[in-house]
């Protein structure tokens, strides 16, 4: 079933006052000073979903610049990598659909409080599976560490996919993603570091070489 950008956007906006109504935390609340951020759609020839964790940032004053998805209708580093991302899959930053699996703000960005989002997560893994649901054959990147632990456990590495030989500092060669049915997205999908990790020598050196593995 298709979800145009308002359906979604109305949708969160339900989600969130609910947990704030009925499951938010002292020491971590749901910031509603801001309205919900809308997904990233390209020029809607979707060949890739890339899948964020929250738009929480840091400093709160800047919060209200972020109006799309990882902010990808501006120039900036996230921006970059993305296009990294693509040039190396072949595609332009308009063929990607980029969206956050938390599409609202919380008071401190929530890698800090993970349980705060496993608190919150059944409802908005199922609003994001609706979402993405039309999307049947598209491949999906994930990005940072906590999203990956999120939908598959809570130690899951980045690293370990890259295939990460701790005594070499290098990758073997022998890539995986995360499938369907051993995740709770249940869609396949490929993680990828947050773009700072990039800059780290292991993602750097392995990073065309595991795009090779994700066919748009």
């Amino acid at each position: 079933m298709e979800m145009n950008a308002k359906k979604l956007i109305e949708r969160s906006r339900n989600i969130r006052d609910n947990l704030k109504i009925n499951c938010d935390f002292d020491f971590n609340r749901i910031y509603v000073n801001l309205d919900i951020i809308k997904p990233f759609i390209g020029n809607g020839n979707n060949k890739l979903i890339i899948l964020g964790q929250d738009p929480t940032i840091k400093n709160e004053k800047s919060r209200k610049n972020v109006e799309y998805t990882l902010n990808l209708d501006k120039k900036n580093s996230l921006k970059t990598y993305i296009e990294r991302i693509c040039i190396g899959l072949g595609i332009t930053i308009e063929n990607v659909y980029a969206t956050n699996l938390f599409k609202y703000f919380y008071t401190i960005p929530p890698a800090q409080t993970m349980d705060v989002l496993y608190a919150h997560l059944q409802p908005n893994l199922e609003l994001l599976k609706e979402e993405i649901f039309e999307f049947k054959n598209i491949p999906i990147i994930t990005l940072g560490e906590p999203v990956l632990q999120l939908l598959t456990d809570p130690k899951a590495k980045v690293r370990e996919y890259w295939d990460y030989n701790p005594n070499t500092g290098a990758s073997n060669g022998n890539f995986s993603y995360s499938i369907a049915s051993e995740n709770k997205l249940s869609r396949d999908f490929y993680p990828f570091p947050h773009q700072p990790s990039i800059r780290k020598k292991f993602y750097n050196d392995t990073f065309d070489k595991y795009l090779k593995i994700i066919k748009v």
